[in-house]
């Protein structure tokens, strides 16, 4: 489904998000040298980890409104899909960055593939159990005995997430699901494994409200929405890369002030061919705070990892068979960026669910 939208940019003057100044007609850039007024701006094709959904907003609104331009970059999104393979791509030269979640990027790197994490945009793993308000599943211990959906592609997440909590597989009745929440929403399941910044959203729409139990309270340490590159690229282009990630910073922060910006975005220009429901796509770019915004991200700026994360991480990767050392991570280029604490975030829980420790520090 590599149907991107309409490319319309979106001019917001010359303000941009994150505190950054545009000067003219000569720009410095954070990560060291100069822009031109009269362009010479640096490629930056950009394989998005999933359909071009509000999930990338700060990305379009930095497009949008000329942060990316003021850092002396062209960044390009590229759609993704469920069949889209990331790393192939970023590694192929097809794409500079590329954005997946950790468990993926670990499996390509152990299968010879020289890339590296050096950001994360979702530091607490979206995957849940999501239940219906009325009947909610709030801990772990409330599964057993009850009858999950699990969708094939969330299987391994969900056999690493019952390891974790001691709890025994044939205690809970698995049936196999689509990605559709419809199964939660008619009763046919007690509880569905989805993302909680997805299908909560699109219940919610309908009325109907849920409960999720979030696999990263309990212990299910996986970045994910990394970003990653080639170890060439890294070394290279560091530089680039630094910016990127300055202006990737700028836009969600934009975004979590007014989330109706990236929705905004989303529904009218980059993701304008999916025929997004505008309602459940300000829902999302409400939740994206409560797996965004975290002690770690409120100290340091969004996007950061500590060397604490990348641990639990790597211990997590091990649970789920894919063995990983530090050298999956460089914080280098985080540690180039400017320091951007987060003072306060709007709406940091997800609407119209239930999400134990989601709260904003």
């Amino acid at each position: 489904m590599n149907r991107l939208g309409r490319r319309e940019a979106i001019r917001r003057g010359a303000r941009l998000a994150g505190g950054l100044a545009v000067a003219a007609p000569l720009t410095r850039l954070i990560g060291g040298g100069t822009v031109g007024a009269s362009g010479g701006l640096t490629p930056v094709p950009y394989q998005l980890s999933w359909l071009p959904t509000v999930e990338h907003c700060g990305t379009y609104i930095s497009i949008s409104d000329g942060t990316f331009e003021s850092l002396g970059l062209e960044v390009t999104p590229i759609p993704g899909g469920p069949t889209t393979q990331n790393a192939a791509i970023v590694v192929g030269g097809q794409a500079l960055v590329g954005g997946d979640g950790a468990e993926s990027i670990a499996s390509a790197r152990v299968e010879g593939a020289p890339v590296k994490i050096f950001g994360a945009r979702l530091q607490k793993n979206p995957m849940c159990v999501m239940s219906l308000a009325e009947s909610p599943i709030t801990t772990p211990e409330d599964l057993v005995g009850r009858t999950i959906g699990v969708a094939q592609g969330n299987q391994p997440s969900w056999d690493v997430f019952l390891q974790i909590v001691g709890i025994d597989p044939g205690d809970v009745n698995v049936v196999p699901v689509q990605f559709d929440p419809s199964p939660t929403a008619n009763g046919e399941v007690d509880g569905q494994v989805v993302f909680s910044i997805n299908e909560p959203a699109q219940l919610l729409v309908q009325g109907i409200q849920t409960t999720t139990l979030l696999f990263a309270d309990h212990g299910f340490s996986i970045f994910a929405g990394c970003y990653f590159a080639t170890e060439d690229t890294i070394a290279n282009e560091f530089d680039t890369l630094v910016n990127f990630l300055a202006g990737e910073r700028a836009g969600f922060t934009a975004n979590l002030a007014a989330p109706e910006l990236g929705r905004d975005l989303t529904v009218d220009v980059y993701g304008a061919d999916l025929d997004l429901d505008p309602e459940q796509q300000l829902y999302q770019s409400q939740a994206l705070a409560s797996v965004m915004v975290t002690p770690t991200t409120t100290e340091h700026g969004l996007l950061w990892m500590s060397d604490d994360e990348i641990a639990a991480n790597i211990e997590t990767l091990a649970i789920a068979g894919v063995e990983v050392d530090t050298d999956l991570f460089t914080t280098e280029v985080l540690a180039a960026l400017p320091p951007a604490p987060i003072t306060s975030v709007p709406g940091s829980s997800v609407p119209g669910s239930s999400v134990p420790g989601t709260s904003t520090p």
